[in-house]
């Protein structure tokens, strides 16, 4: 073999070494993909005490038996400047959700599934009609779907002091659209809220008893209350060891 061969060759491998170095530096300066979790909890599960305002509705497409919306698209508003609709306000998109599994709220106070479908910005108006562009879509945007004054939710600070208090429990009430089981970054309703001593930010041990109640708890997992009403919060579920059910045991940390 000639000298010119072997330096072909030593050139060869040492660019085919060197490849995925290249490659791994390329990934290394890749834009890392953020999350906005104000608008992952703007989406996230919910539930009205009472029966919200449905009066101001998403109606059909202006194409023809156009009932769903998604990103990009605008709608047609049933309402205009008689009801207060304004060039430039903001709207969430939601519907009431028929869920059968639903622990019950604390209390005896009834409660109702609620799905955000996301959130819109009306950018044309008359008297008795809106058009509105879709912001963002959570889901897709459904004809009846009705609006409700769009406010951002802010993410507490979340606080570290307290033990669990497991005597005192709450329940997981339920998950978005229908959802019965949540992992580590899901978002679900709890049954306790202010009137129970809970705030914003407040950590809470999500567990079940053993030996009918008798033996340890079986920690499953670690939350924080984020939105914080009178008798429910939504929760983010922060760590698990097994997946979250409706209906599993919640201590706030006191």
């Amino acid at each position: 073999m000639t000298r010119k061969a072997r330096s072909l060759i030593h050139l060869a491998t040492v660019a085919i070494a060197l490849a995925p170095v290249a490659a791994l530096a390329q990934v290394g300066t890749a834009r890392v993909a953020s999350r906005d979790l104000s608008d992952e909890l703007a989406c996230g599960a919910r539930v009205a005490a009472a029966p919200p305002d449905t009066s101001i509705r998403v109606g059909a497409g202006r194409e023809h038996g156009k009932a769903l919306f998604g990103p990009g698209e605008t709608l047609v508003i049933r309402a205009g400047t008689a009801q207060g609709m304004k060039i430039g306000q903001q709207y969430y998109v939601r519907r009431l959700i028929a869920d059968r599994f639903v622990h019950p709220a604390a209390d005896n106070v009834k409660t109702t599934s609620v799905h955000t479908a996301g959130w819109v910005r009306i950018v044309d108006a008359t008297a008795d009609s809106a058009i509105a562009e879709i912001v963002r879509a959570c889901d897709a945007i459904e004809e009846g779907d009705y609006l409700e004054a769009f406010v951002k939710p802010e993410i507490p600070v979340t606080t570290k002091e307290g033990e669990p208090d497991f005597a005192n429990p709450g329940h997981v009430m339920l998950g978005d659209d229908r959802r019965q089981m949540a992992a580590q970054g899901d978002l679900m309703v709890l049954d306790r809220g202010s009137d129970h001593g809970l705030r914003a930010g407040q950590r809470l041990t999500i567990f079940r008893a053993t030996g009918g109640g008798t033996g340890p708890v079986a920690r499953i997992a670690e939350a924080t209350a984020l939105v914080v009403h009178a008798e429910t919060s939504v929760i983010r579920i922060d760590k698990t060891s097994d997946a979250v059910n409706v209906g599993d045991l919640v201590a706030i940390h006191r």
